[in-house]
């Protein structure tokens, strides 16, 4: 009797399954890299987006100090703040006092 031995070539068929399944399993990992790195792109796309529109705000807001900065410095604002909050007066400037004006409106 002879005995069969079970270390025979493998088919075609068998091989065709093989290679069949090993480019499934291929392209279902490269699918999901792709995947995560298709999400991880719109997420920093969206903080890039989220963090320029900060910059442009802060731009905005840097434009308005530096603009009451160079208000502060000037002439005007001196004079102006003299005259409302030190109720400084012009030397050609007549003060009138009302005694009947009062303060409670």
């Amino acid at each position: 009797m002879r005995v069969l031995s079970r270390k025979t070539k493998p088919s075609a068929v068998n091989k065709l399954k093989l290679y069949f399944i090993f480019w499934a399993f291929l392209i279902m990992v490269f699918s999901a890299i792709i995947s995560i790195q298709i999400r991880k792109h719109t997420e920093l796309s969206a903080e890039i987006y989220a963090l320029n529109q900060q910059i442009n705000d802060a731009s905005v807001r840097q434009q308005s100090l530096q603009q009451q900065i160079d208000f502060n410095k000037s002439d005007e604002f001196v004079e102006k703040y003299a005259h409302d909050k030190l109720g400084l007066v012009h030397s050609n400037e007549v003060i009138i006092y009302d005694d009947n004006y009062k303060l409670d409106k």
